[in-house]
């Protein structure tokens, strides 16, 4: 037989014949290849020569780590120093939030950002500054404004013991607290313009400073001119003793020459209008409010009698001397004035009384006055 290159007919309605593709038996190591290849080129991006893209994750959230511990420490610091509580509350949730993307696991953080996160601490961290910055202001207009009603009453302290023999070291002392308290309130008021918290908070501290020691020194002021001006261990000097302005003073309605505080008028209108009941006749006057200049001339230093200047209750409008049967213990008058006096707001003082250091049956006070000595 005679061997040719045509091939055998085949039937076109039978089966094909098999015809290997070696192609197809390279198939699998192929994609096996491309697996490798995607396997290699993420371990280089995440790790090797190809990790500029790790080393921006890891920047980022070491950034995020920082900023967190920041915030957490200005939310600690704030307690008590923010004018709305409420910034706080959303710091700490901001906070609470970072650390959630911090601690969630690797991949989760490949593929979140931080932006949003910082952006929203950041906000919130800032209205927390913002709300402490807004708290100190507030505590130093408050600082000042309590310093002004202290420095105002140590003037006049200092003003009114002027040339009385207290002892001029002590009121220099005063002089020297005060100056400075006015120089603390003028930097506290220039310190409300800017941004500083912490010369705001300063400012607070040192008026606070300057308000005790003007107390201190003001207190100590006033007990150095009583032990000069008042030698009676029942008397008080006050720098208002015969200088009560006439703004605060009333006329007695039935001894219209004679005053005595307005804030205790009406007490001694209603004991008066018991006492006519009583015995038909109204309380006789025969002192009520004294001047320093009348005082001083009623005082002799060798009789109890009359107080020094400025230790009288007579001065400060609080006292009244009755006649009229009360100038005598043990008479009707005086007996019914000892046991209804108190409920309408007066009183005999101890020093006063037939045992006491003046005994005065005529001498009556407020009681206003026993509560301010």
């Amino acid at each position: 037989m005679t061997a040719t290159s045509t091939p055998p007919a085949t039937d076109p309605s039978g089966p094909l014949p098999v015809v290997r593709d070696r192609r197809h038996a390279r198939e699998p190591r192929r994609r096996r290849g491309v697996w490798v290849a995607v396997v290699v080129t993420l371990a280089l991006l995440l790790g090797g020569g190809g990790g500029g893209l790790a080393w921006a994750r890891d920047t980022a959230y070491d950034d995020l780590a920082a900023q967190v511990a920041t915030a957490q420490e200005l939310w600690t610091s704030s307690e008590g120093r923010v004018a709305d509580p409420a910034v706080r509350e959303v710091l700490a949730a901001d906070v609470a939030g970072a650390r959630s993307l911090l601690d969630a696991p690797f991949l989760t953080r490949m593929t979140t950002g931080t932006t949003g996160t910082q952006d929203a601490l950041r906000a919130a961290s800032q209205a927390v500054h913002d709300s402490m910055l807004a708290h100190a202001r507030d505590e130093v207009a408050a600082a000042r404004a309590g310093l002004v009603p202290v420095q105002e009453l140590g003037e006049k302290i200092y003003a009114a013991t002027d040339g009385l023999g207290a002892d001029e070291a002590v009121r220099a002392r005063l002089r020297t607290a005060l100056d400075e308290a006015a120089t603390a309130s003028g930097a506290a008021e220039a310190e409300l313009a800017g941004d500083d918290l912490a010369a705001l908070e300063r400012a607070v501290g040192e008026l606070e400073a300057s308000l005790s020691t003007v107390s201190v020194s003001t207190e100590e002021l006033t007990v150095a001119q009583d032990a000069v001006s008042c030698p009676a261990p029942d008397q008080e000097w006050n720098p208002d003793g015969g200088r009560v302005p006439d703004s605060e003073l009333a006329a007695i309605p039935w001894s219209p020459d004679d005053r005595v505080r307005a804030d205790v008028l009406d007490g001694l209108v209603a004991l008066d209008a018991a006492y006519v009941e009583r015995f038909g006749v109204h309380l006789t006057i025969n002192s009520a409010y004294r001047t320093y200049e009348e005082q001083a001339g009623l005082y002799d230093p060798s009789s109890p009698i009359a107080a020094p200047p400025g230790c009288s209750n007579h001065g400060l409008g609080y006292a009244v001397d009755l006649g009229g049967g009360v100038q005598a213990f043990g008479t009707p008058q005086y007996e019914w004035l000892k046991q209804n006096a108190e409920t309408y707001g007066w009183t005999h003082p101890d020093f006063a009384e037939p045992d006491g250091r003046v005994p005065e049956p005529w001498h009556w006070e407020s009681v206003l006055a026993r509560a301010d000595s």
